[in-house]
């Protein structure tokens, strides 16, 4: 291969260009001979379509490494990810590999000093254009002397002379360069140049954490990325969790950072013996669960101890489950619901907090010990150790087991299904980290917004760019197994699989599962939101800080933890959680339970009070308000169209409201204040509003609160009317169904009137 200085000098095959411009004359010439023989010919003239240019352009991407990269490997990685990134996008991307200790040292200052020469770069702009327009009014000539002249007296500002602010073009591709044909030295093809990395360019980052996210779009340093998610991105969608997207989206009220996907969280299993069950006759749905009213567990339970001793009841600990703890703490301000505490609450498995209408409410808090969901839970485990149901490993020395709880992700299904039945106790719950630990960015400095987002989703959607920066080059660092598993040939590129973008794409590793990525779709599929994610208690609410707290803006005002009560529940939920411990039987229980109830009875009302501004409760709750996580949504929304319906006729929409909240909800978010208030109070007792919103659905709206059910059929009287000007808004994201269906399984009906003998 030729070195790029002599391909420059490389005498092309003259006969090849001979050819190629032989042919072009020829097929010009027929056909315009063509159009002279044939004026009525087919031979059709295309239209002055507009022509878009897409130049080449060159970003930078900032990847962290497990181990440092050397140059010589970061030069075949960048190669291989080029050759797609340059065929598929006309980019050039120069990938950085960072190991974590050193990534975000090295990005922060990246930004800092990029800000800095965005600030030197314009005052050389304006102080040469400043001495330009006097030495013309001097009537001096402003040629290439004289900037030659005038940059020579700054030196500071010599080095933005080539510089799009100063040139006025783009240092990207200009020219074409000569490259030879590889296997084919003698000819040489034109190979797109592209433009050379900016000083300080960074374009793609890598974001760890919730605060990290928070605290780079408070700089303004994270590009909104939302128009990006809707447009030419779009496709990003149907890859990473809606659930976690949502995350990403709410908690700054845009999406700045696209989310590595994965398999977050676990489930919790009950496995229950196939063998046993059949032969007692029992069903999985029998026993749903453990403590529940309906659950047979216990009846299940008592005849293998009684008719199977050889088997052991249950082995493993019985863990308590669906509990959330509040366990705050006072220096980071953030509440961890797995700590153990005295105040919490229980809730169902299938419980969303936020996002989905049918569940949404926030988290409650009370004393946990005065919970009858909690107190059952500790006194049936209780009840089954003092029987002897309860069988450490140690002691079942290998014996079949009727009944364990195990926790982990979707594969165990596969891997118990045979011999037990396997029934969720708890779901994967999203946490902060799951949904914030890992994600890319794009910078607000970036070259190309545009260009960045593709690579993004390139990386996001494609196997194949997905697997270069992960694995690095085939054949060099890794090869793929017969099965399809990667090999790793050597150390030399060991990247974490969660931390470069969609790990589902991803070629597994020898040992893993083969499904394990298919398993990992199905789990995100479960996930259900915790209520306490990104919640931080204000730095202003704990005393620290004086004024506005940046990070909880909407969430800083007056009110001040009472820190002392805080400081009473944990000491005494520490005192608890040691005698819980030692516990030998459920009599010492009972006087736990009785202890634990009565304990900081004072400090855990006034902390668990929703009406209190300086509660932990109430704080909780003003979070959620102004973080607009727990908004009513509408239920459903059913549009009428007349048989003759045209575009330009009026259009109905039907919307049932099914809580007063709801109702609440809708009027305070899409009309006046004034209006609101007024109507709010016409919320019929049967739990059913329906909204009629005509000719437009954002001009007039008209309520209905005459709602009659009747056996399966809602009728819905259009003849109370109550108008209500709306204004100009959009209805958030309500989704549009035919009002042929059903509303839960009843069907609507829209009548005049309505009596009694109305079918």
């Amino acid at each position: 291969m030729k070195k790029i200085s002599d391909i420059m000098n490389t005498k092309i095959n003259k006969r090849m260009i001979c050819a190629v411009f032989i042919a072009a004359v020829l097929l010009s010439v027929l056909g315009v001979i063509d159009l002279i023989l044939n004026p009525g010919s087919d031979f059709e003239v295309l239209p002055d379509f507009p022509c878009y240019s897409y130049p080449q352009t060159t970003l930078s991407m900032y990847v962290v490494s497990e181990e440092p990269v050397s140059e010589k490997t970061s030069a075949l990685v960048n190669e291989a990810f080029n050759k797609i990134t340059k065929t598929k996008f006309d980019t050039k991307v120069v990938l950085h590999f960072l190991t974590y200790d050193e990534y975000y040292s090295t990005i922060e200052n990246i930004i800092e000093e990029y800000e800095k020469y965005v600030e030197l770069g314009e005052e050389a702009e304006k102080e040469f254009r400043k001495a330009r327009k006097a030495a013309r009014d001097n009537g001096v000539a402003t040629d290439k002397a004289w900037e030659d002249s005038w940059f020579a007296e700054h030196p500071d500002y010599i080095e933005f002379r080539e510089t799009e602010e100063f040139t006025g073009k783009d240092t990207a591709a200009e020219e074409n360069v000569m490259v030879t044909v590889e296997g084919a030295e003698d000819y040489a093809i034109a190979e797109p140049k592209y433009p050379d990395e900016k000083k300080y360019q960074i374009d793609i980052i890598w974001i760890d954490s919730y605060d990290r996210y928070k605290e780079y779009i408070d700089n303004e340093w994270l590009e909104r990325l939302d128009d990006e998610l809707s447009g030419a991105s779009k496709k990003l969608k149907e890859y990473i969790s809606p659930t976690v997207l949502q995350w990403v989206k709410w908690s700054s009220q845009g999406t700045y950072a696209i989310p590595n996907n994965a398999a977050v969280g676990e489930y919790t299993y009950l496995l229950l013996n196939k063998k046993y069950m059949d032969k007692y006759s029992y069903t999985a749905d029998d026993i749903p669960d453990v403590f529940s009213e309906n659950s047979k567990f216990g009846k299940y339970i008592s005849d293998i101890m009684r008719y199977e001793p050889s088997v052991a009841p249950i082995l493993g600990d019985l863990p308590l489950t669906n509990v959330l703890y509040w366990s705050p703490n006072t220096e980071t301000g953030k509440i961890n619901g797995n700590v153990f505490s005295l105040i919490g609450c229980t809730y169902d498995k299938d419980r969303n907090f936020y996002f989905e209408a049918s569940d949404n409410a926030p988290a409650a808090m009370t004393n946990l010990f005065a919970d009858n969901n909690y107190t059952a839970q500790l006194t049936e485990i209780q009840a089954l150790k003092d029987s002897g149901a309860i069988v450490n490993e140690s002691e079942a020395k290998g014996k079949e087991y009727a009944a364990r709880v195990i926790n982990g992700g979707y594969e165990l299904r596969e891997q118990f299904g045979d011999e037990y039945y396997v029934n969720i106790l708890e779901y994967p719950r999203i946490n902060e980290d799951d949904v914030f630990s890992s994600m890319f960015a794009v910078s607000t400095h970036s070259r190309s917004l545009y260009r960045s987002m593709e690579i993004l989703s390139c990386l996001d959607t494609e196997p194949e760019l997905r697997n270069i920066l992960q694995y690095g080059v085939q054949g060099i660092h890794y090869e793929l197994t017969k099965e399809g598993y990667v090999k790793r040939l050597n150390r030399d590129y060991i990247m974490n699989v969660m931390n470069t973008g969609n790990p589902l794409i991803a070629y597994p590793e020898e040992g893993a599962s083969p499904d394990i990525w298919e398993n990992a779709k199905k789990q995100t599929l479960d996930l259900k939101t915790s209520p306490l994610a990104c919640f931080r208690i204000p730095q202003t609410a704990l005393g620290k800080e004086d004024g506005k707290d940046e990070k909880n803006e909407s969430t800083s005002d007056d009110a001040l933890l009472n820190l002392s009560h805080i400081s009473e529940i944990e000491t005494c939920s520490r005192l608890i959680e040691e005698k819980l411990k030692s516990v030998k039987n459920s009599v010492e229980l009972k006087n736990v339970i009785s202890e634990a109830a009565a304990l900081a009875k004072d400090a855990i009302e006034y902390q668990a009070s929703s009406e209190i501004k300086d509660s932990l409760y109430g704080i909780y709750l003003r979070w959620l308000n102004d973080s607009t996580l727990f908004n009513p949504t509408i239920s459903e929304v059913y549009t009428y169209f007349d048989n003759n319906y045209q575009v330009k006729n009026p259009q109905p929409h039907y919307i049932v409201f099914k809580t007063k909240d709801e109702f609440s909800y809708f009027l305070n978010s899409y009309y006046d204040a004034y209006y609101a208030k007024q109507y709010i109070n016409k919320y019929p007792e049967n739990g059913f509003i329906v909204a009629v919103l005509t000719v437009d659905p954002f001009y007039n709206l008209t309520f209905t609160s005459e709602v009659n059910v009747k056996g399966n059929t809602i009728y819905i009287n259009l003849d109370a009317k109550y108008k209500v000007p709306a204004r100009n808004k959009t209805c958030g994201n309500i989704t549009y169904v035919p009002l042929d269906g059903n509303y839960n399984d009843q069907k609507i009906v829209i009548v005049e009137s309505y009596s009694e003998d109305t079918e």
